[in-house]
């Protein structure tokens, strides 16, 4: 599992032990996926001073590999979007109006073909764009340390 707690990765080896963490949390499911096209591009999107791949919350009764396509469409303009396979999970934690929240992130493999993209601005999304796959660990730089360690474990199979 990649677990981030104050942006730093914790260890959690039982099932047991997280739902002992987990506890302490109102969890939150979200979705998204690593969309990759015919170009050998990844589509990354820049939200809040932060490059960031395309997600959001999952709505009431809807499964995750729907809400991760439905996200990435919303956020980017994206049509056209093959589903893979299910990446690893991330999991990190933040402050909301004095509640703690875990957010569990589900991720999918994706492949569509090169468009023009259109940020979702009123999800503060500045900019979508396609990234040469070489030059993703720099935009990943300026990113969020779960989401590093997920492209770090999932690049060679998206």
């Amino acid at each position: 599992m990649l677990i981030f707690h104050h942006d730093q990765p914790i260890e959690i080896h039982s099932k047991e032990d997280f739902e002992k963490f987990a506890c302490d949390f109102h969890i939150i499911h979200a979705a998204g996926g690593i969309v990759r096209n015919e170009a050998n591009e990844i589509l990354m999107i820049f939200r809040l001073g932060k490059w960031d791949l395309p997600k959001g919350k999952v709505e009431e009764g809807e499964q995750w590999a729907e809400a991760a396509l439905r996200e990435v469409q919303e956020e980017t303009g994206l049509h056209a979007i093959t589903l893979g396979e299910p990446l690893p999970s991330t999991f990190h934690t933040y402050e909301l109006r004095g509640e703690s929240i875990l957010k569990e992130t589900h991720w999918f493999a994706m492949q569509a073909p090169k468009q023009s993209l259109i940020p979702q601005a009123e999800e503060d999304i500045s900019q979508a764009v396609w990234v040469p796959i070489n030059e993703v660990d720099t935009k990943m730089e300026l990113s969020y340390p779960s989401l590093k360690a997920l492209w770090k474990e999932a690049r060679e199979t998206v």
